[in-house]
């Protein structure tokens, strides 16, 4: 059942949010039903087959959809996403390219693909930009920009190594911090 609202959410073309607002149901509520942390209740199978125009069996049937292989392919790629950002670190702007690249060869074939590209990127964009003042105060008053530079390089890796493995281990990536120039 898991894969199965979300399919049928994305066929209908709607976020979780926009069939939270038609169904009545919590978003909260229909991303732990997709993400399998809980079995939805009758009633709530209920409001959400209506509010999607299909049979409450539908949501209930534990058969493979399409959607679930393709969820499962984007599993063993997102952690690649982390992985070239992190390898970017050693070497300027690859930070934001490497990723960047995948993202852009890699958003049309899967949602899972193009919001972890997105967000990797945004991430590294922020810090990129974060890091480029705190380089020039380095020039001209090392005692503040050193520290700073260090703190942000140590985040930043720090970030992309909690997000490899929350990736591998099939948990949503976070990144705090991180403006959205990838909409």
């Amino acid at each position: 059942m898991t894969s199965k609202l979300a399919h049928y959410r994305r066929n209908k073309g709607l976020s979780q949010q926009q069939l939270a607002d038609v169904s009545g149901v919590s978003g909260r509520t229909i991303q732990r039903i997709e993400s399998g942390k809980v079995e939805a209740h009758p009633a709530t199978l209920k409001m959400l087959a209506d509010a999607l125009e299909i049979e409450i069996e539908e949501l209930m049937v534990n058969d493979q959809t399409p959607e679930s292989q393709e969820i499962k392919n984007g599993d063993k790629i997102k952690p690649v996403f982390h992985i070239l950002a992190l390898i970017g670190l050693f070497f300027p702007v690859f930070n934001i390219i490497l990723p960047g690249l995948l993202w852009f060869f890699k958003k049309d074939e899967s949602q899972a693909y193009d919001l972890e590209g997105k967000l990797v990127v945004n991430f590294q964009i922020t810090m990129s930009l974060l890091l480029v003042p705190s380089v020039l105060l380095m020039v001209f008053v090392f005692s503040v920009g050193f520290p700073l530079v260090i703190i942000i390089y140590f985040y930043v890796l720090v970030m992309c190594a909690i997000n490899i493995f929350r990736s591998i281990n099939k948990r949503d990536s976070f990144y705090p911090l991180t403006c959205r120039f990838l909409k």
